[in-house]
């Protein structure tokens, strides 16, 4: 079952945006995302924009 925010994000309306939202919206868990700061507590004060694309998932639903 996919997240309520990727059900909005691949409505229709916002498919036929340019680009379409699905293609450049992105999703974190937050329980990822608190997990992954703990781990990095550290540094975490270092950390670049980027470590957050690495630990999203992009909100493109994969038809079937």
């Amino acid at each position: 079952m996919l997240p309520g925010v990727f059900k909005e994000v691949n409505r229709p309306t916002f498919s036929r945006l340019s680009p379409p939202l699905p293609e450049i919206c992105r999703y974190i868990p937050f329980s990822i995302l608190k997990e992954r700061i703990k781990e990095l507590e550290s540094v975490v004060t270092y950390l670049k924009p980027e470590f957050l694309e690495e630990i999203s998932e992009s909100c493109e639903v994969e038809e079937i």
